[in-house]
């Protein structure tokens, strides 16, 4: 048995995930339907921030040199794409990368879009267009929104496919582009180095420390899988199952208090639910993880574990129309996105959503006993409504996870409705119905139909008494989301306005036979 209390133990949870949603690339970002997709997510859910790469890539033409060798910059594309996010209510997370072919030092690309990821011919020209770009960015959208914003250098330097260059110069690029933002604005707000893995924070703090650098944040990245490219296999690995991406995020904000910076807010600009088992089967192009419905469990639970552990977790990414290799055309594509190309929410999406219902202050949930493995549960309340939410998140390398059979009971007396919103295979993850129908590639339009309903969480409302308890039970992977409301006295059916009289009279008003 669950009980929960009648009163606020805990201030509202902070939600870092909602300070960030990631899309693949700036040029994306001129499509309707990747703008379509983030409407929906924006109504649904509400992020703050979009994060991207490649608003310098040469799609973007935001740089040209001259016959005489003299630059000219220009923001056409740049000012559609911000003018589109502000529109939704997200601002920019800028990413000041790739390097323009016009400043570049040598022809070596990333993705399918060739993005430049080497540094610069000269320091002065990387300066210069950042300092440019700022500057414009304040002159269109004014200062006070710009101080809003966070610009971040690079993207996953410690890895050689998306910087030829050193750490040490990694540092020199840091340096001028903070310098180049600081000389707009000395409040506008730059960091880094947005590595994978959570590496070079400490090095990027003690070079600003030590150089004299503005710095303002850190940023970086993590995956689950990312375990087995640091551990070769389970047993290589100190972390338990399921272990691994908490305890790293844990270990980044403990190395950042140690640090000469210990107050630095720290970013985790990318994540997502993209799991292995081992080293043999990580893989960055088709990961099941993310279509199926153990993404939506790994959201829930890890997005309230590491509620205090980080300023922003921003998914990556917001939908499938993503183009680090071509854009696919599959209907699930095991690619990144909360949603299909068809804009489908998958499991992911609808953890998140469940996520966003838990507004007010934390209130204490007493199992009476402990949970099973893996199994947990966060209650808030707002006004006269408790939400609860559970789940039951076994790693992929747990070959038979327990259900979890258990009541609630709530505080008070008197009647109450719950209602249960139940994310599971086939409802709320429509990837598994798609398997089943056999996985086709061109939908007709009442499989179109089956999917979308396939995307929507089981719901249902159940009248109770609060001497009662409310019986649940979760598979390996499930989420649910309860709220209990106050049951009122019984609608009408109108109204009630007039007096019977005057009902009396306008029924036979409406009634009458038509005059000859």
């Amino acid at each position: 048995m669950i009980t929960l209390s009648s009163e606020p133990v805990a201030s509202p949870l902070r939600r870092p995930w909602k300070n960030g949603i990631a899309v693949g690339r700036a040029y994306d970002l001129t499509r309707s339907d990747l703008l379509a997709h983030l409407a929906w997510l924006q109504r649904e859910v509400g992020f703050r921030t979009c994060r991207f790469h490649a608003v310098f890539h040469d799609d973007m033409a935001v740089v040209r040199r001259q016959k005489d060798g003299t630059l000219v910059y220009q923001w056409h594309h740049v000012d559609k794409v911000y003018d589109a996010l502000l529109a939704l209510g997200l601002r920019p997370f800028v990413e000041l990368n790739p390097m323009p072919a016009a400043l570049a030092s040598s022809g070596q690309t990333m993705f399918h879009y060739r993005m430049n990821v080497t540094p610069p011919r000269e320091w002065g020209e990387w300066h210069g267009l950042v300092r440019a770009f700022t500057l414009h960015c304040v002159e269109r959208y004014g200062l006070p929104e710009v101080r809003q914003w966070h610009f971040e250098v690079w993207n996953e330097p410690n890895l050689s496919g998306f910087w030829s260059g050193s750490k040490e110069d990694y540092f020199q690029l840091y340096a001028h582009a903070a310098r180049a933002v600081k000389s707009v604005d000395t409040e506008l707000r730059i960091g880094g180095p947005a590595s994978s893995k959570a590496h070079w924070l400490g090095d990027l703090i003690r070079f600003c420390a030590d150089e004299q650098v503005p710095i303002d944040f850190v940023s970086t990245h993590l995956y689950p899988q990312d375990e087995f490219v640091e551990y070769a296999d389970r047993a290589a690995s100190p972390h338990a199952p399921g272990a691994f991406f908490s305890s790293v995020i844990r270990g980044a904000q403990a190395e950042i208090a140690s640090s000469p910076m210990p107050h630095l807010p720290i970013h985790w600009t990318e994540w997502n639910t993209q799991l292995a088992t081992s080293s043999a089967d990580v893989t960055w192009g088709e990961n099941r993880y993310v279509d199926s419905l153990q993404g939506g469990s790994f959201v829930a639970r890890h997005m309230i574990e590491l509620d205090d552990a980080a300023d922003s977790l921003t998914y990556w990414t917001a939908s499938d129309v993503f183009e680090e290799s071509p854009i696919p055309n599959a209907p699930f594509s095991q690619t990144y996105g909360l949603l299909t190309i068809h804009g489908i929410p998958k499991a992911t999406a609808n953890a998140f959503r469940f996520l966003e219902r838990l507004r007010g202050p934390r209130v204490a949930c007493e199992p009476a006993g402990s949970l099973p493995d893996f199994c947990g549960l966060v209650a808030t309340r707002e006004g006269d409504c408790l939400h609860v939410l559970l789940w039951n998140d076994a790693p992929p390398e747990i070959a038979s996870a327990p259900h979890w059979h258990d009541h609630i009971r709530i505080p008070g007396d008197g009647q109450w409705i719950a209602t249960a919103s139940h994310l599971r295979a086939g409802a709320g993850s429509p990837f598994e119905t798609w398997e089943a129908m056999g996985s086709p590639l061109n939908l007709t339009p009442t499989q179109l139909s089956l999917l979308r309903q396939a995307g929507e969480p089981a719901m249902h409302a159940t009248p109770f008494s609060a001497t009662d308890s409310f019986q649940f039970s979760l598979a390996s992977n499930e989420v649910l989301h309860l709220e209990f409301s106050p049951k009122g006295r019984t609608a009408g059916l109108k109204a009630a306005d007039l007096s019977p009289e005057e009902t009396a009279k306008l029924e036979a008003q409406l009634g009458e036979k038509s005059r000859d």
